[in-house]
């Protein structure tokens, strides 16, 4: 503790000063060990990867890892030796700038653009257990060009479909209920569409070219399988998910020459395997243009605040994103949407 500190826990009770020093003491060994399983995580991530299940459950909360550290750094100010107790917790902290740092600071809005302007949206609308009036409100408020949907039901599809016959003219609806309809909605003519499954029992994606402005543009509205027994990173398994972003990559995105977009809940963080396996085939569009963390999941059901950014408004390098965010309306669905926009790049 600090010399002042020290004289007020001085002048307490003795039985009263073994306590708090006791727990002074409990704290500071806390931080010791918190600062060490972060770098234990750290040098995991980099010698092993996510062959091993607990890195690539750690993967998904590193900005909440880096704040914990943070929150914990300003307590170590406290402690007699501070700098070793803070020093601790600044690898996570540093590795958390690097990955996060561009999201935090202000976007230039000098972007060039060669054509038309447009917006792309993606939304998981959880249908067996949302209100379809509230995702109808949702969906106006965005006000997006394409948008692209998950988890539809049959009476989704329908409300929904009637709601926007005029807004949107174009509609595909692939309805499976528990979490495994899909949808798009288009202010542009859909020139082409089909429903494939990446496996036999995978949930529904949809394939659809879409004329934006004369320009044919394939669009992808895609949901992996989300990773299994999550509550632990003993047992967490994202095993299948890959596989299927894999088949996705090679035989859907890899094979399309021109424009393309892929929008869906891809039940993955942006520090994971997968998503460093998508970017030299597209580009995240938050990434790209969007500021703060982005979180989109989970968006209700739980105390807490969204964990993760799981859903996606990809785009190849046909497009540049002019601005990317989360929604910040989830229209009782336990996934916030995500909305682009986006412009032929020069």
């Amino acid at each position: 503790m600090t010399d002042e500190t020290t004289r007020t826990v001085r002048g307490m009770p003795a039985w009263l000063r073994g306590l708090v020093m006791a727990a002074w003491n409990l704290v500071q060994i806390g931080i010791v060990f918190y600062g060490l399983g972060t770098i234990s995580f750290l040098l995991a991530r980099i010698v092993i990867g996510e062959r091993w299940r607990a890195v690539a459950y750690a993967n998904n909360f590193i900005p909440w890892m880096a704040w914990g550290a943070l929150g914990l750094a300003a307590i170590s100010l406290l402690a007699r030796r501070r700098w070793l107790l803070i020093g601790l917790q600044a690898p996570i902290i540093a590795t958390f700038l690097i990955i996060y740092g561009g999201l935090l600071l202000p976007r230039s809005d000098e972007v060039q653009a060669a054509g038309p302007t447009f917006s792309a949206a993606t939304y998981n609308i959880i249908s067996r257990a949302s209100d379809p009036e509230r995702v109808i409100e949702v969906i106006a408020a965005m006000d997006a060009d394409i948008v692209g949907l998950q988890e539809v039901g049959p009476e989704h599809a329908e409300k929904i479909g009637a709601a926007f016959a005029n807004e949107y003219p174009y509609q595909v609806w692939y309805p499976r209920l528990p979490v495994h309809g899909v949808g798009l909605l288009s202010r542009y003519p859909v020139r082409e569409e089909e429903m494939f499954r990446t496996l036999r029992d995978s949930m529904l994606h949809l394939r659809a070219v879409v004329e934006i402005e004369g320009v044919p543009t394939t669009v992808f509205v895609v949901h992996p399988s989300p990773p299994r027994h999550v509550a632990s990173p003993l047992t967490y398994n994202d095993q299948r998910r890959n596989i299927e972003i894999r088949i996705l990559r090679e035989r859907y995105f890899g094979v399309v020459s021109g424009p393309m977009l892929a929008l869906g809940d891809f039940n993955m963080s942006d520090q994971s395997d997968s998503h460093h396996a998508l970017r030299p085939l597209l580009t995240d569009s938050f990434r790209e243009a969007g500021q703060g963390m982005g979180f989109t999941f989970p968006a209700k059901g739980t105390r807490l605040p969204p964990l993760i950014r799981i859903d996606y408004v990809w785009h190849s390098d046909h497009f540049v994103a002019h601005d990317a965010r989360s929604w910040d309306d989830s229209g009782t669905s336990d996934h916030l949407p995500v909305r682009a926009t986006l412009s032929l790049a020069p």
